[in-house]
């Protein structure tokens, strides 16, 4: 974020703290004020009823016994409050007999001191923290997400065109040399997938949906990633339970299972197995490498979080937006009996 932006986020956040705890404090104080005079109210009539009913003489001498028991000045005649700092309650005890209460009213210093206003200003503190927490983060991946739509965009221009140079001249050659064409088209496809997943991310339009073949899907993206799993001595075991055909945008769909796909290869760099089971509109991609990390459970879907040294971590993140724009949900977890567990319904 630009030292601007910051110093405008710090400021405003600055200026809603010392506004809110100010307003909330005066908030407090005035209903600790009304809350108190009405307590001093039902402490006059409560005096005044004992010493009606008690019968003794309304004399000086019980006014100060009084007067001490309670912490306040008492007296049996009618006067005002000496200034405006105090308070006066006259009640009426015996006909042509008054009583008066005079206290110090409650400053706002004194307020500071009650137990609930701190628990109150601690909360709303707490509270600011959080906000100001959470609009930060949401700022900086604001900004991420900027700057990846800024080098997506460029890169993509720049990728196409030799993109489309190299399918056309590898179509040239597939006549002499049909293996060297096939590598080459295999090649040139998988820049144009990591240029589409860059151009998703900086454009997440919404889905094209046609009438396609979950089981076909499934079945394409795991040819296409054969080889790979090869390579890594993985063995992808693919149960198709279903044929359930589906208004889809196919060829997002393939990139979402191929990224989580590859995630499992590259999981399992010393072999394994990943099973792949589709049941309806379910399916589950079981591995039984490693697992997730406690970390990497909590931040999956986070764009740019990754822990494999030199990814880039936005396969899994791509995947949950590709499958969220499709109405459906993608869940990870690890499995009992080890292993990692991606699960999408669609």
């Amino acid at each position: 974020m630009s030292k601007r932006l910051w110093w405008r986020v710090f400021a405003s956040f600055l200026l809603f703290l010392i506004v809110g705890t100010i307003g909330l404090f005066l908030v407090l104080n005035s209903a600790f004020q009304r809350l108190s005079q009405s307590e001093f109210v039902a402490l006059a009539q409560s005096t005044g009823k004992f010493v009606a009913t008690s019968g003794l003489p309304t004399s000086d001498q019980l006014a100060k016994k009084i007067g001490q028991l309670l912490g306040l000045e008492v007296t049996f005649r009618r006067v005002t409050a000496p200034d405006p700092r105090h308070d006066a309650m006259t009640v009426a005890v015996k006909p042509g007999v008054d009583l008066t209460l005079i206290r110090e009213r409650p400053s706002m210093r004194a307020s500071l001191h009650r137990p609930t206003i701190i628990i109150a200003l601690a909360f709303f503190w707490g509270l600011w923290f959080v906000l100001a927490w959470v609009v930060v983060r949401s700022l900086i991946a604001a900004q991420r997400l900027a700057i990846l739509g800024q080098m997506a965009t460029a890169l993509a221009h720049e990728i196409q065109n030799p993109v489309a140079a190299i399918r056309l001249h590898s179509q040239l050659l597939e006549k002499n040399n049909p293996d060297s064409a096939a590598l080459i088209i295999d090649e040139a496809a998988t820049i144009e997938r990591l240029v589409n997943q860059w151009m998703f991310l900086a454009r997440p339009d919404p889905p094209c949906k046609t009438e396609v073949s979950l089981a076909d899907l499934l079945t394409q993206t795991v040819r296409a990633l054969t080889p790979a799993a090869e390579h890594a001595q993985v063995r992808i075991v693919l149960e198709l339970e279903s044929e359930e055909r589906l208004q889809a945008d196919g060829r997002r769909l393939c990139q979402a299972f191929h990224n989580i796909i590859l995630n499992a290869i590259q999981a399992m760099p010393t072999g394994g197995t990943l099973t792949i089971t589709a049941r309806n509109r379910r399916v589950s991609f079981a591995d039984t490498g490693p697992g997730f990390s406690k970390t990497a459970i909590t931040r999956w879907a986070e764009m740019l979080y990754t822990e494999k040294e030199g990814g880039m971590g936005i396969g899994l993140s791509m995947a949950q937006e590709v499958i969220r724009a499709h109405g459906g949900t993608l869940t990870v977890a690890n499995r009992p009996e080890g292993g990692a567990l991606v699960c999408l319904e669609l």
